[in-house]
């Protein structure tokens, strides 16, 4: 008998939770089915910086997928992600329909694990949330 020495051959794919963080209701439950058709969990849905951290002061979540251009209550997509990490540890990765450079300094302070570019496909998706895992604490 062969045993297979390679860990990641028995090793299934990591289940996250995920907060969306997007106040346009049809790009979030896009991203919603999309999550749930690669295997993850949604663990909420938020509108703006508020209801974000009301859901992550509640709910285990692993990752925030946040729109840059968030609108409303709070602050922007940028305070939304720095304010998920400083209280609650939750990395995000931020989606952005406009230019990379032109998201400026400020963006470094969110401390991304990527960037996700709209529009986007369940590929895009799923290639950058595995980049993102790959950023993340091993889970014992």
């Amino acid at each position: 008998m062969q045993m297979n020495s390679d860990p990641s051959a028995t090793t299934a794919p990591r289940v996250l939770r995920v907060l969306i963080v997007e106040d346009e209701s049809l790009v979030s439950l896009f991203l919603q089915g999309v999550l749930r058709d690669l295997g993850h969990e949604v663990s909420g849905i938020a509108p703006s910086l508020r209801t974000a951290l009301a859901f992550a002061a509640g709910t285990p979540t692993d990752l925030a997928i946040v729109d840059v251009g968030l609108a409303g209550d709070g602050g922007d997509g940028i305070d939304a992600a720095v304010a998920l990490r400083a209280r609650h540890g939750i990395p995000a990765l931020l989606m952005t329909g406009a230019p990379l450079a032109s998201l400026g300094e400020r963006v470094k302070d969110a401390q991304p694990l990527g960037f996700l570019a709209k529009p986007y496909t369940e590929a895009d998706v799923e290639r950058a949330l595995t980049a993102a895992v790959a950023q993340l604490p091993l889970q014992i």
